[in-house]
């Protein structure tokens, strides 16, 4: 099973993952510049792919995702781990170009997908969650109000109980 670890950074999300980034130094296997396309992957060749902490540093967001969908499998997973817009690693890291919400991964779901990449389908989620620190008075105060509901939370709470990060298990559908 090939399993790609896309910006894998120092530390690959799974051992035996073919890793992918732009620095020297990584610990990735194909050194290239992961905001100019085609990647040097071919198609559909992955069963799993991790973007941990990739996706707020790209400029085009939806290219880069047709992009993971092209080199992956019909069916394959794919895990994106992103800072939620609310938490301080969001806006610490001037790499950062995006900052994400819960609901940002709707976009690249069925029709919203299809509209911005001429008709391709895209994603199913599988699975969607926030996670937060280890301070059980707020911490467990924002897990409360998100896991009552997300929308609410993040529309009245965020800024006072920041989440940490999203995790979203795609599906992806060719």
């Amino acid at each position: 099973m090939m399993v790609l670890d896309i910006g894998c950074g120092k530390k690959k999300q799974e051992a035996g993952a073919i890793g992918l980034d732009r620095q020297p130094g990584s610990a990735a296997d194909v050194l290239c510049e992961l905001a100019h396309f085609p990647w040097p992957i071919r198609d559909n060749c992955a069963e799993r792919i991790y973007l941990s902490h990739f996706l707020e540093h790209q400029p085009d967001i939806l290219r880069a995702m047709a992009e993971v969908r092209r080199v992956a499998k019909p069916g394959a997973e794919v895990i994106a781990v992103t800072p939620h817009y609310s938490s301080p690693d969001s806006y610490t890291d001037p790499t950062h170009v995006h900052h994400l919400g819960y609901h940002s991964f709707d976009y690249f779901v069925g029709d919203h997908f299809e509209n911005f990449t001429y008709g391709a389908a895209g994603f199913r989620i599988l699975e969607r969650r926030l996670t937060f620190g280890g301070n059980l008075l707020l911490d467990g105060l924002g897990r409360l109000i998100a896991a009552i509901s997300v929308d609410f939370y993040e529309k009245h709470f965020a800024w006072m109980f920041p989440a940490r990060n999203i995790v979203c298990r795609l599906e992806v559908v060719k």
